[in-house]
């Protein structure tokens, strides 16, 4: 299967691309092709946090719509 990679140095902070990261419903505004952002819940436990959300990327009429299911662990904070 075909894959790819790209690095690059983000200047902020940790905390604040953490942030970035569990705000999936603002996707939009940074994303490419991501149309919309949606949680459909958010289940803090001690020491993580568990997200369900959809992604859809795509354009005009052209679409797909992506589940994914986050775990952060809060532990790798330190």
């Amino acid at each position: 299967m075909p894959s790819a990679s790209i690095k690059k140095i983000i200047p902020c902070s940790k905390e604040n691309l953490i942030k970035m990261v569990l705000d999936i419903e603002k996707y939009p505004e940074f994303v490419p092709w991501c149309i919309n952002g949606k949680v459909h819940n958010i289940n803090e436990k001690v020491g993580k946090i568990e997200i369900t959300a959809d992604l859809t990327i795509g354009k005009s009429f052209f679409n797909e719509i992506y589940r994914s299911f986050v775990i952060y662990d809060k532990s790798s904070d330190s």
